[in-house]
């Protein structure tokens, strides 16, 4: 029991971690300093696409996958796809920096392997795709993070 606290304990720190730390750095509650309008733009698209397509992929815990629609499932990651070849046009336009650019063109090819990731493979062991998508979701954020780096 006292261990199932201290986890819970750590999931929720490390969870509320990005919130503190963004709500710090941006002295009016705006975007950071490090991105401009469009970026900001093109990220939470990527965030929302991300989240929408989840919506269909039902996962319980230890047990199975079930794929609450398929058809939908395989819409929201087309059209997903589609738009997000569009959206980082006016973002990649707005960043002055060339490495910054590459940075976030790596952002969006990492985003396109995380998105095609949401659909599970036959007979996926819930697990083996709770890791995979754990992985998916770090290689996004380090991306994310490498381009404010470079933009810094």
């Amino acid at each position: 029991m006292r261990e199932d606290r201290r986890a819970v304990t750590a999931a929720l720190a490390l969870a509320l971690l990005p919130a503190f730390s963004i709500a710090g750095s941006a002295p009016s509650g705006g975007p950071s300093p490090c991105c401009g309008p469009h970026v900001h733009a093109y990220r939470n698209f990527t965030r929302q696409v991300l989240a929408s397509c989840s919506r269909w992929v039902q996962v319980r815990y230890r047990e199975s996958i079930s794929i609450v629609d398929g058809e939908r499932l395989e819409a929201c990651i087309a059209a997903g796809r589609q738009e997000s070849r569009i959206q980082p046009e006016a973002a990649l336009r707005s960043v002055q920096k060339t490495a910054a650019r590459e940075a976030l063109r790596s952002y969006q090819l990492v985003f396109e392997n995380a998105l095609a990731g949401i659909e599970p493979t036959r007979a996926e062991p819930a697990a083996a795709y709770d890791q995979r998508q754990s992985s998916l979701r770090h290689l996004l954020a380090h991306a994310w993070t490498r381009y404010e780096l470079e933009e810094s």
